[in-house]
């Protein structure tokens, strides 16, 4: 996500971490954000909205001395943090900077994610910029990149950008992706932008937040090209949940053409359901690999729990993945798995060549075999190849 808050003065930090937490992000990319200035009643802004959704955080100073305090940039990350720079941008008026903060999604992938506001005197002083952040960003593939560039798409700073770094909204936004002002907003001015290591698919979106700040956030979701799913963010095309509402465990049937490790079980979730769930992995057999106990996120939406301890996985050989609703009013497709579903590595064979795909087991929670209609359920697992 990117964010610029006004620095809360047209609502309040517990209103604009509403908004994040309703979008459950990983990063988010913070604009105009304060620190024990005057204005803002002597709150450390970054640290207090870390505190509000629970995640890390990251202050860089544009301006140093301000107002008794400090302004500038901040991250929220989900992740580790590692380290944060200051970077001045060649400026007309205000200094402007850009934040590179360096983010470990995984004992092997830190990530660098950068924070920018570009200048509000004219498209040269925002040019210049653009050639800075791109100075600093060569050489960096998998960096990323949000901020406000105040300019439009068709402007020449934006143009420069993009001869380093591909517009998530371009690749996948739905819309005029429109953020500027946020009671009707009549241009995109607020950017999320990729490396070019990012070539898996991307989704975008502006959050309809019209009244906590004078920008709308946008977000952008991204599959992470060293890890797995079947299906993404898909989801399903019935969007009618089924109305039944006994304890249900609901599963699928899948294999890897290669050797590797199921780090995180996922499913898809809808409003009707209960909250608490236990995901499961089972070999073909039955025997329990793993279970766990899901963190709710964006509802409705794919829910996602990091397993403590990675199971390996053989190739070619068949394993099922369930969750466990007490409610029922589970996602499904009917026919959906009458035909094999494979992505990179990963395969769910076709309902009739494995003697049913979905799965499920009415009850407490239990191994799935039953089939029915060759329904998907909308379970899956996030997986890493072996080296």
């Amino acid at each position: 996500m990117t964010y610029n808050i006004k620095h809360g003065e047209l609502s309040s930090l517990e209103a604009i971490a509403s908004v994040i937490q309703g979008q459950a992000p990983d990063l988010v990319a913070l604009q105009e954000v304060d620190v024990l200035t005057n204005r803002s009643g002597k709150v450390d802004q970054a640290a207090r909205l870390g505190q509000l959704t629970g995640l890390n955080f990251a202050f860089v100073p544009s301006l140093t001395s301000f107002d008794g305090g400090q302004y500038g940039l901040a991250l929220l990350s989900r992740y580790p943090i590692r380290s944060a720079q200051r970077i001045p941008l060649r400026s007309a008026a205000e200094q402007r900077i850009l934040a590179l903060v360096e983010v470990e999604l995984d004992a092997s992938h830190v990530v660098p994610v950068a924070i920018t506001h570009f200048g509000t005197t004219g498209a040269t002083e925002r040019l210049n910029q653009a050639d800075d952040v791109n100075a600093a960003l060569a050489g960096r593939p998998w960096a990323l990149l949000g901020g406000d560039l105040n300019a439009t798409p068709s402007e020449s700073s934006i143009t420069r950008l993009k001869t380093l770094l591909s517009d998530a909204w371009t690749r996948g936004g739905s819309g005029n992706g429109y953020t500027q002002d946020a009671s009707f907003p009549t241009r995109r001015i607020d950017y999320v932008m990729l490396g070019s290591a990012w070539t898996s698919p991307v989704t975008a979106a502006v959050v309809g937040a019209s009244s906590q700040s004078d920008h709308r956030p946008v977000v952008t979701t991204l599959i992470l090209p060293w890890s797995q799913t079947l299906f993404g963010d898909r989801v399903p095309a019935n969007t009618v949940e089924e109305a039944d509402t006994r304890a249900v465990e609901l599963g699928m049937r899948f294999r890897s053409n290669v050797a590797g490790t199921v780090q995180a079980l996922r499913f898809y979730r809808g409003t009707g359901n209960a909250n608490g769930y236990t995901a499961r992995l089972w070999s073909s057999t039955g025997t329990l690999l793993a279970q766990v106990v899901v963190r709710d996120g964006r509802i409705p939406g794919w829910q996602e729990a990091p397993l403590p301890t990675p199971v390996a996985l053989s190739a070619n050989t068949l394993y099922v993945v369930s969750y466990h609703t007490s409610n029922g009013l589970f996602a499904r497709d009917v026919s959906g798995l009458a035909s094999t579903v494979t992505s990179g590595n990963l395969t769910a064979p076709s309902s009739a060549s494995v003697g049913g795909n979905g799965v499920f087991a009415y009850g407490s929670g239990g191994f799935p075999a039953s089939s029915y209609k060759d329904t998907n359920y909308w379970v899956d697992v996030r997986f890493a190849p072996s080296p």
